[in-house]
């Protein structure tokens, strides 16, 4: 595992298995949030987004933690030699961004946490319309998916990666 795509809805850990699997490969970790939000949560432009996430396709190792505009993430996918799909259940990821909301702490970058009205609708938004369009947009990309579907699964991922 040289260049890994970590997807999947928010609150399911993403960000912590970005961190751990680079820590463990000695890979560095991108994260598409701080790119495609800005401090304050509003969106970034697409054009902007999309130019500094394909910059880190150049790169001969990368984890790259979240989604970003769908033809990045197309661009991405093809580029990875492992996805990884945190694919929980939606109460899952309700119940761990309940507790991220709880004992967030600002980020090394300033980041407050993000509204939870704004989190909880785009996890429901995510799991109700586009979780079957994710589905369907790596099953081209079978071969190197790693569906992570418990926290169990999880944990085990990241402790066994090589």
């Amino acid at each position: 595992m040289r260049r890994i795509a970590v997807i999947g809805n928010g609150g399911g850990g993403k960000s912590t298995l970005c961190r751990t699997l680079g820590a463990r490969l000695g890979i560095p970790v991108h994260e598409v949030d701080p790119v495609q939000f800005r401090p304050d949560w509003s969106r970034a432009p697409v054009a902007e987004v999309e130019r500094v996430l394909d910059g880190w396709l150049v790169d001969d190792t990368w984890i790259i933690d979240g989604f970003g505009p769908w033809p990045a993430i197309e661009r991405r996918l093809a580029a990875a030699d492992t996805i990884v799909w945190v694919d929980f259940r939606l109460r899952t990821h309700l119940w761990w961004t309940a507790k991220r909301q709880l004992f967030w702490r600002k980020t090394a970058d300033g980041r407050r946490c993000p509204p939870a009205r704004q989190m909880f609708a785009t996890i429901l938004h995510v799991h109700r319309r586009y979780r079957s369009t994710i589905e369907k947009g790596l099953a081209a990309h079978a071969a190197k998916v790693v569906r992570l579907r418990s926290p169990r699964q999880l944990r085990r991922f990241a402790r066994d990666a090589s």
